[in-house]
């Protein structure tokens, strides 16, 4: 099984990546053509693909079909906590030191996806 990953270091990149993810945020259940969560809720593998992720379990970095993919949402007043497989706590890497060029966007674009199966 393989992680997901920002395709690009680029920080402007990381920035657009960022920026899709609070679109993505303020349209949650909203319909329409200018709906990210419409984008994201019909084909949520491309949207990831399309918003600057890849996943390195695959050889062009999409996610396969036969990883299930389960979208959780917050609101005000109820806050997901991830539990890691455990297999990710036999040999877990050394955290590494980041800056996010003072820019919310790019600190959003990779802590979304941040260890995600």
């Amino acid at each position: 099984m393989g992680f997901f990953m920002l395709k690009s270091a680029s920080v402007a990149d990381q920035a657009k990546t960022g920026n899709a993810i609070i679109r993505l945020s303020k349209s949650v259940f909203k319909q329409g053509p200018a709906s990210e969560w419409a984008k994201f809720n019909k084909d949520i593998r491309k949207w990831l693909y399309d918003a600057g992720y890849r996943y390195d379990g695959s050889a062009d970095g999409r996610v396969p079909a036969h990883v299930d993919i389960v979208p959780v949402y917050d609101t005000e007043h109820r806050i997901h906590v991830r539990i890691p497989w455990a297999g990710d706590l036999k040999k877990p890497p050394k955290p590494p030191d980041e800056t996010y060029a003072a820019s919310f966007p790019v600190f959003l674009a990779r802590y979304f996806m941040r260890k995600c199966r």
